[in-house]
């Protein structure tokens, strides 16, 4: 890491539901400490949640040389997972943080401000859930992404638990059976009991890890896997198609499966697709600039 500067100090929190991901830096850029946490999603609980945050900041004054007391001149940029829900939002702009100044935004927004530096754009992640996130002037819109539950149509959670509903279905003799389905069967060692046992307390990764068994089916021309793959893609094209009717002059996919889906979708849309020109902690670190320099 480089050496600080006496200057202003500003830090990224990127906080997912699987981990938090926070990085300091200063007024030049120069990133002066990175550190991992735990879960960041407020569902979870706001004193887990700033807890987890705080000892990651300590962590990256740590490795900067500096007294942790400086974490009070500290700017800090959060992203959190959950943000979306406006009860949320009220809640955690109202808990007490040890920062100088804190502005809080959704992880999926400032995903979107790193991914296009700034400037008008949108984003689609498509990991365990998906959400897409448009940027367009002083205006933006949050899409999918509402959680497992009722949301996140095209994402590795939902082909991961399609197939498992496939499978059994295959091993009842009244769904189509192919390889991946009797893989997957065979992962349970051919037990649906097994299966109910897994659903009872499956989180979203957990049905999400079947996805690259899917997908690899899916490369083998397994005509189940492609079934479920058309339809996660259909679900994620027309996010992407809303977004762009939303005036975002490019695309960015991102997430674990963000590449593949980026492979399936109409030539159209591959047009508007660009690289991301960085993260989401560097959209953190830039939505905090913007704010201190609008609250001198």
């Amino acid at each position: 890491m480089n050496k600080p500067d006496a200057e202003r100090l500003f830090l990224g929190v990127d906080g997912g539901g699987t981990q938090c991901r926070v990085r300091l830096s200063n007024d030049h850029g120069d990133i002066l400490g990175e550190a991992v946490r735990g879960s960041a999603n407020t569902r979870l609980g706001l004193e887990k949640i700033f807890a987890e945050i705080t000892d990651a900041a300590y962590e990256t004054l740590d490795q900067a040389s500096l007294t942790r007391d400086q974490i009070g001149n500290i700017h800090a940029g959060l992203g959190l997972a959950g943000l979306s829900l406006s009860r949320e939002k009220n809640l955690v702009r109202a808990h007490p943080h040890p920062f100088a100044s804190a502005v809080f935004e959704t992880d999926a927004y400032c995903a979107c401000l790193g991914a296009h530096n700034g400037r008008d754009g949108a984003i689609l992640i498509v990991g365990t859930g998906t959400c897409g996130q448009a940027i367009v002037g002083e205006r933006q819109l949050a899409i999918a992404g509402w959680g497992f539950e009722i949301s996140d149509i095209g994402s590795g959670a939902r082909i991961g638990k399609h197939a498992l509903e496939r499978t059994l279905l295959a091993h009842e003799k009244i769904g189509l059976e192919s390889d991946m389905t009797r893989q997957i069967m065979v992962h349970f060692h051919n037990s649906p009991e097994e299966m109910v046992s897994f659903a009872e307390t499956a989180r979203p990764a957990d049905y999400g890890q079947f996805s690259r068994t899917v997908f690899d089916a899916f490369d083998k021309g397994d005509m189940v896997a492609s079934d479920i793959i058309l339809q996660a893609r259909s679900a994620n094209e027309q996010i992407l198609r809303q977004l762009l009717a939303f005036g975002a002059p490019h695309l960015t996919l991102m997430g674990g499966i963000g590449q593949r889906m980026a492979a399936l979708m109409p030539g159209d849309i591959q047009e508007k697709l660009v690289p991301a020109s960085g993260d989401a902690l560097d959209g953190a670190i830039l939505m905090a600039k913007r704010h201190d320099e609008a609250h001198p």
